[in-house]
């Protein structure tokens, strides 16, 4: 596999980055902190997205401050093909959460996948690794080059196995394991099974169910015959009881009709009696019309004298008494209307007088007011004068400082711009110090270690002879540089004592500028208030006047208004009088109208009364007529009787029900033998039934005892495979291990030897459990997680690159070093002194010896740059925080 480019948008401290690899050694260089490993990290999570997040990070920190979308394009080369890697994310500014938008793969072009899922299962499969195993191998990250020797053995075993193909095996043994305790337990469930349908199945034979169906059935016959006997028996009783029951119906309704005849008998007697009653009670209702006519007449007689009235047309006399009424009612009305409009007209002008003086009120206070008003604010006036005087002194002292420091009042203007420009020269030679700064202490601390290391003349560490080594001449090169960086040091402190100085005085122009501001600000304030104040004046003088005018007008008007309620007031008088004379003359008329109603009540009343007379004498009529008619149907009636009589003398109906009684009593026992017996066969059936369901069940238990025992035949074949099938996977990865750990202590040796030439390490020893032991030369054994910092991190770099080697071999011998992704050293030279970075250079010279074809290292210890092919410088911006990269 060949890293050609990649492209980042908003990732980490990169905004924008298109940067292309080429095969051989890339030094990508930079100070700590610039921006190198998220190169790395871009890469990483080009290949496996997500997944590639460290504990306690999450995909937010991954997006670039202050935006809301991100990507990663990573294109490579592996076998001829061309592959290319889409990741987007995006950022929610309201929830502080981001998510995948999008993950693509091509290949030579084309979309091979287009789901986040699907693209790090193909990148997986492509590069037969997975993130695990990728920084375990291939991409070892800053602070975890000793993670193999400090892992746990069955850890380490785990990580080993996994890079060299071997922890496929296991997972395979494992299913195989795991199949064949679930067929175990299967054949056991299948086995139990069994046993309990054999017990079942010879429950049942015993109970020998055969035998008794046949005797159920047998019985069911004869218990069938003895019924269909009582049936015939029922029936002949049934009908016996049926004609007697007839005979007895035919007398029962002869019974009822007797019965019936008699009650209309006596029925049509009582209608005869009740018209007779009806007729005289008519009688005395005409006695009684009679009398209310006489009382009447004698009324009517006495109203007519009381109004004197003597023609015969009473209804003529009404209507001219009606209008009479009418005119008089509306006189009054007319009368009382205009009462009622001179009452109002009057107490709306009484409440006009009110509101007037309510008016004259409020205009005498509101003078007063703006009288005072007037004076307040010839006070406030004097006041704002003073104070303007004050501000003007202000200003005029603000201006002789600004002057006195050498500036113009007109050049205030820019004074943000030349403290801007200041703290930028500022920042730029504090930073520029502490890189200095830094620097020099490095120098320090190795021209100190370099002067130890040519005192003794050897390595402390290693023990490396140092004769003719170049040690000495970069100790003098470090100590003239030391010199050089010093006197830039001091240059730049003298600068910042002189950038100060003047970020001081701008910042007591800055003040003075804006207490000047301030006070033009302060007098135009004033200068417009006072302006105002003088407006106000004009304004309350001129509704002063504008008021005083307004109580003018309203007094004349008041005085209208009062002449005009004492003009009212005699009116309504007049009017009272008028009303009265009215209401007297209306209760006249009215009283006479209500007497020539009352007169033509009572004729209408007579009229009345002898018409009920004349109706009265036809019902008795038609009364009379009726009683004849139920005198006929009374006669008619007695002569049925007499025949019903004669047809009932002939039936005993004494006998009769004796004997439907007794043919009654023999059918319901009948019944009750027939239900018995049914019941009985009701029983016997169902033993019929259950016997049958469980011959049916004895069936389908031999049935499933059969299947059974085949399945058991065969889950034991299934369980005997598995075991083979698992013995299998274990030998064959006993075998591959043994094979693998012989071939990688060959390889691990090798390497070993080239870096520690000369030293007092002899060799390694990797057991069949990955364990590493260092042997020294006298024999004496060594862990290596005890040497020191440095040779500690040399051995885990020599490992790391052993196993990278072979797998660029190939397990079983073939190659599959194409495929396998560039060696990549985040920040390798931690820890490491000049002596041991020497034996890293040696390192890198020998991977790509032996034919790696990307070595791709991020480091900020420029010594790496000699052995590259290829070198990229990383840096910061301080005010954009944005990191940027170029090729040197």
């Amino acid at each position: 596999m060949k890293l050609k480019r990649l492209q980042i948008e908003n990732i980490r401290s990169y905004k924008n980055l298109d940067i292309s690899f080429d095969s051989g050694v890339t030094v990508v260089s930079g100070v700590n902190g610039s921006g190198k490993s998220s190169l790395l990290e871009a890469c990483f999570s080009g290949l496996f997205g997500s997944k590639t997040l460290s504990p306690g990070f999450v995909l937010a920190d991954m997006i670039h401050k202050g935006e809301t979308k991100a990507a990663i394009m990573l294109e490579f080369e592996q076998n001829g093909r061309e592959y290319v890697i889409k990741q987007g994310y995006r950022y929610n500014p309201k929830t502080g959460n981001a998510s995948s938008s999008g993950s693509v793969l091509t290949v030579d072009g084309e979309i091979l996948v287009d789901q986040a899922t699907q693209t790090y299962d193909a990148v997986r499969a492509l590069l037969n690794m997975d993130e695990k195993a990728y920084t375990n191998c291939v991409y070892i990250r800053q602070g975890e080059i000793d993670v193999l020797i400090n892992a746990k053995p069955k850890d380490r075993q785990r990580m080993i196995d996994d890079l060299l193909q071997l922890g496929r095996l296991e997972e395979y043994r494992e299913r195989a394991g795991s199949a064949r305790v679930g067929v175990g337990r299967l054949k056991r469930d299948v086995g139990e099974k069994a046993k309990d349908v054999q017990a079942e199945i010879d429950k049942i034979d015993s109970e020998k169910p055969h035998d008794k169906l046949n005797r159920s059935r047998e019985m069911s016959v004869r218990i069938q015959a003895k019924i269909d006997e009582l049936d015939i028996k029922k029936d002949a009783a049934k009908s016996k009881m049926n004609e007697y029951n007839k005979t007895i119906s035919e007398y029962s309704a002869l019974s009822v009709t007797k019965d019936s005849i008699n009650s209309q008998v006596i029925e049509f007697n009582a209608k005869k009696t009740a018209a007779f009653k009806k007729i005289e009670s008519i009688r005395n209702d005409i006695l009684s019309k009679n009398t209310t006519i006489r009382s009447i007449k004698a009324d009517t007689t006495g109203l007519k004298k009381e109004i004197g009235f003597d023609d015969d047309d009473i209804k003529a006399v009404v209507l001219e008494m009606e209008e009479d009424e009418r005119r008089t009612r509306d006189n009054v009305s007319t009368i009382e209307g205009k009462h009622r409009l001179l009452e109002n007209g009057m107490a709306l002008k009484r409440e006009s007088v009110k509101d007037m003086e309510k008016q004259l009120s409020a205009i005498r206070k509101t003078v007063q007011e703006l009288k005072g008003d007037i004076s307040s604010t010839q006070q406030g006036i004097e006041i704002s004068g003073d104070s303007l005087k004050v501000l003007d002194e202000k200003r005029q002292v603000a201006v002789g400082k600004v002057e006195s420091l050498g500036f113009t009042v007109e050049k205030l203007d820019n004074i943000e711009d030349i403290m801007e420009l200041l703290t930028d020269q500022q920042q730029k030679l504090h930073g520029r110090e502490r890189e200095i700064s830094t620097l020099i202490t490095e120098f320090n601390k190795r021209i100190k270690k370099s002067k130890n290391l040519l005192a003794k003349g050897m390595c402390p560490t290693c023990g490396q002879d140092l004769k003719g080594s170049s040690i000495g001449e970069t100790t003098a090169e470090d100590e003239k540089q030391q010199l050089q960086l010093n006197g830039e040091l001091s240059d730049i402190r003298s600068k910042q004592v002189e950038i100060n100085e003047k970020v001081e005085r701008v910042k007591s122009l800055k003040t003075h500028a804006k207490t000047i501001a301030n006070c033009i600000r302060d007098i135009e304030l004033l200068s417009s208030k006072v302006e105002t104040s003088r407006k106000l004046l004009d304004d309350y003088n001129a509704r002063i006047a504008g008021e005083e005018g307004k109580a003018v007008e309203l007094d004349g008007r008041k005085s209208g208004f009062v002449l005009a309620i004492d003009k009212a007031d005699m009116e309504i008088s007049d009017l009272i009088k008028e009303k009265d004379g009215a209401k007297g003359e209306h209760a006249k008329t009215k009283e006479s109208l209500r007497i020539a109603k009352k007169i033509q009540d009572n004729i209408s009343e007579l009229d009345k009364s002898q018409d009920t007379i004349k109706q009265l004498d036809g019902k008795i009529g038609d009364i009379q007529t009726m009683i004849g008619l139920f005198e006929s149907q009374v006669n008619e009636r007695k002569e049925r009787l007499v025949e019903v009589n004669k047809n009932i003398g002939t039936i005993d109906i004494n006998d009769l029900r004796a004997k439907s009684k007794q043919f009654e009593s023999a059918y319901a026992n009948i019944g009750v033998q027939i239900r018995n017996m049914s019941r009985e066969k009701d029983n016997v059936q169902k033993d019929v039934g259950r016997l049958e369901n469980e011959i049916r069940r004895l069936s389908s238990l031999e049935d499933n005892l059969k299947v059974l025992k085949n399945k058991s035949d065969y889950l034991h074949a299934v369980y005997r495979d598995a075991t083979s099938l698992e013995n299998m996977y274990l030998r064959i990865r006993a075998e591959l291990r043994t094979r693998n750990i012989g071939a990688l202590d060959a390889v691990l040796n090798e390497m070993f030897s080239f870096m520690y030439s000369n030293n007092a390490y002899s060799h390694i020893k990797m057991d069949a459990e990955y364990n590493l032991i260092v042997y020294e030369k006298d024999g004496t054994t060594l862990e290596p997680k005890l040497l020191s910092g440095g040779e500690r991190a040399i051995f885990n770099l020599v490992l790391r690159c052993a196993i990278y080697r072979l797998l660029s071999l190939g397990v079983g011998g073939v190659s599959r070093g194409t495929a396998l992704p560039p060696l990549i050293l985040d920040e390798p030279t931690v820890f490491l002194d000049r002596g041991h970075v020497q034996q890293l250079i040696k390192l890198i010279d020998m991977m790509r010896d032996i034919g790696v074809g990307q070595i791709l290292i991020v480091s900020h210890d420029e010594s790496l740059i000699d052995s590259a092919d290829h070198v990229f410088v990383v840096e910061k911006d301080p005010i954009t925080n944005t990191s940027a990269i170029s090729a040197r």
